[in-house]
Parts: structure tokens; sequence; C-alpha cells
């Protein structure tokens, strides 16, 4: 995945959660974007919280929140 497919991938998740349910399928997205932006080296605290088991964990809407400015950052 090219850096700009990552970045359309990211906002297009983002948008898609922040609209409503999270779908399984909807959830497997947003764990590859993650994977891929932790690939390369982007690493965001708050997206890690989305299914964490040691700390608080985040909404689907906070998740999708974050996911956006991380999206436009790229």
């Amino acid at each position: 995945m090219t850096p700009q497919e990552l970045k359309s991938a990211a906002a297009a998740v983002a948008q898609e959660m922040s609209g409503g349910a999270l779908t399984p399928e909807l959830r497997a997205r947003f764990m590859a974007v993650r994977s891929a932006l932790f690939q390369r080296g982007v690493y965001d605290p708050v997206l890690v919280r989305f299914d964490s088991a040691t700390v608080p964990q985040i909404t689907p809407a906070e998740a999708a929140a974050q996911l956006a400015k991380v999206a436009d950052s790229l």
C-alpha cells in the first residue's frame, strides 16, 4: 500500500466509523489500516486503546475522530 493509498483508506474507514454501526467487516478494515500505520512507524496511543485489554477502551466514534486526524497528517 502506497502512502497515498494508506491515507485514502484511513480517511474512508474513519468516515464510515463515524457514521454509525461498527460491522465486523468495518472493524477488520480499521485493524488493517491501523496495522499498516504501525508498520510504517506511525504509532498513535489513542488508536491502540480501541481494542486494548489493559487500558480503558475508546468508542468507535473516538477512534474515527483520531483516525481522521492521523489521515490528515499523512
